[in-house]
């Protein structure tokens, strides 16, 4: 079957046995980051459809949990906060006179809640993997313009597009008296571009743009439960945005030059958040344990509860508490689950960097966008003969996380004047910021078992310098903290 006849047969046996009841009356939530809002009926039927319900089982941010204690908010919540905050976007557009339809709203706040239903369990870290699955290739060689996509976003606008989710949205509004309201423009909107309509690009931008609903939600979430402390200045953003009304040019989002010191904060918060959170190297150990599983049910020909996790759709049918019980699970499944249960992480044996790293360094860097040879080095680790028999390639993990990109100054316009137009890179130096973080924030690791830290270290060392010709500093290791070295 092609990708989108499994993601077609996932989404009719899920509408199968769901039946959705028509809301009468608005609802009001209470959100910890961004406070008191009302749902209108549609949007509460959407929520409780079983796409946006999974949600809830899906972390936000992996398993940074265990590093982060507070870090236990999900896609739910933060899909609610997109919902949320593109509302508020565009309300604050037409506070100011623009004139925007009443359903533009309301696909708006749809989208919002939308976004994220294509994402797999534990979010980005699940991402990883599925982007790496035969069917995803081959659409990203098929469909060219879908490559620019994120996975998450290419699923979750390719399972709105889907017959079976088609004939079910349809049904929804007609009992709204809302046929009004466009799904493909809600689809677009995931995506970031309304394609060849230019007078509607502002909405896409909205939810996923430069300087979108989505980005200021996470960053603000995603700092408030990690217990980073963090401010973006959202009511001063939403009052310096606006719509581009110049002739013959696409009418999309940009901001006045007064609203740049705000876009500069919250680029140099987007940045704190890599090395604080993301790249955090007890969160990095976690996402290599967690695609530990994945590899060893691949590799042996496993299946969990009859999914073998090699199509997108096996991902969008479980949660992380799937992946967190480990009973009835094949022995070495269960291991790594239960190493993630009992917080047994793995450890840096070495930390790779600019400044642990004195030559060559780039030789290994050319290998980060291909994991296969990532993990065939792995391998080689592992089967040392200082290593073989006390532990096995699922163990030991050259972990290279990519580098933040920032990608929004040259995509967000500010107006100067009402002639004068400038790109946000303009105003300060993006590219720089971006060598300055690969040469001092960026860091990879080689990870092993907690009782053979030295050991990993010390092949390791050896290999990567006959591999690549390193020149090792000392740094790489003390900075790993082996529990031998202490004191």
């Amino acid at each position: 079957m092609t990708f989108e006849k499994n993601l077609d047969a996932y989404v009719s046996s899920i509408l199968n046995k769901y039946e959705f009841k028509k809301v009468e009356h608005s609802k009001i939530i209470r959100d910890a980051v961004l406070g008191t809002h009302e749902l209108s009926p549609l949007d509460v039927t959407v929520i409780d459809t079983p796409f946006v319900q999974r949600l809830r089982g899906i972390s936000q941010t992996a398993l940074a949990a265990l590093t982060y204690p507070s870090a236990t908010h999900s896609r739910f919540e933060h899909s609610l906060g997109v919902s949320i905050m593109a509302y508020r976007m565009c309300k604050a557009l037409i506070d100011k006179g623009e004139k925007i339809k009443r359903t533009t709203l309301a696909e708006l706040r749809i989208a919002g809640l939308l976004h994220d239903i294509g994402h797999g369990p534990f979010s980005h870290a699940s991402e990883e993997i599925i982007r790496e699955l035969d069917e995803v290739k081959e659409i990203w060689e098929k469909d060219s313009p879908f490559s620019k996509y994120k996975p998450h976003e290419m699923i979750g606008y390719k399972l709105l597009q889907t017959h079976s989710f088609k004939d079910f949205f349809e049904e929804l509004l007609s009992k709204y008296d809302s046929t009004e309201i466009s799904l493909e423009n809600i689809s677009q909107m995931i995506i970031g571009s309304m394609q060849d309509k230019k007078n509607d690009q502002f909405k896409a931008d909205i939810i996923n743009g430069a300087f979108d609903s989505d980005k200021l939600d996470y960053l603000t979430r995603d700092a408030y439960f990690t217990g980073i402390k963090m401010s973006i200045d959202i009511e001063r953003i939403f009052a310096t945005q606006m719509i581009d009304r110049r002739r013959r040019k696409t009418r999309r989002i940009i901001v006045d030059v007064g609203g740049v010191h705000i876009l500069e904060q919250i680029l140099f918060n987007k940045m704190l958040l890599y090395p604080s959170v993301y790249h955090h190297h007890k969160v990095r150990s976690t996402v290599c344990l967690l695609e530990s599983i994945f590899e060893i049910i691949r590799e042996n020909d496993l299946t969990l509860s009859g999914l073998k996790f090699d199509k997108v759709s096996d991902f969008l049918s479980v949660d992380d508490h799937f992946f967190l019980t480990s009973q009835n699970r094949p022995e070495k499944v269960a291991t790594q689950i239960e190493k993630i249960k009992k917080r047994n992480l793995l450890k840096r044996a070495l930390v790779i960097s600019r400044k642990t790293v004195k030559k060559n360094l780039g030789r290994l860097l050319a290998e980060k966008d291909r994991p296969e040879n990532l993990r065939d080095l792995a391998k080689k680790i592992a089967n040392d003969s200082r290593l073989k028999r006390k532990c096995e390639h699922c163990d030991i993990w050259v972990d290279l996380p990519e580098n933040p990109r920032f990608p929004e100054p040259s995509q967000c316009l500010v107006r100067v004047t009402d002639k004068d137009y400038l790109h946000l890179d303009d105003f300060f130096p993006v590219t720089e910021w971006s060598d300055s973080f690969a040469a001092n924030k960026w860091k990879g690791f080689v990870f092993g078992p907690p009782d053979l830290q030295k050991t990993v270290a010390d092949v390791t060392w050896s290999l990567f310098e006959k591999l690549f010709d390193f020149k090792w500093d000392k740094q790489a290791r003390i900075l790993a903290k082996h529990s031998s070295d202490a004191g």
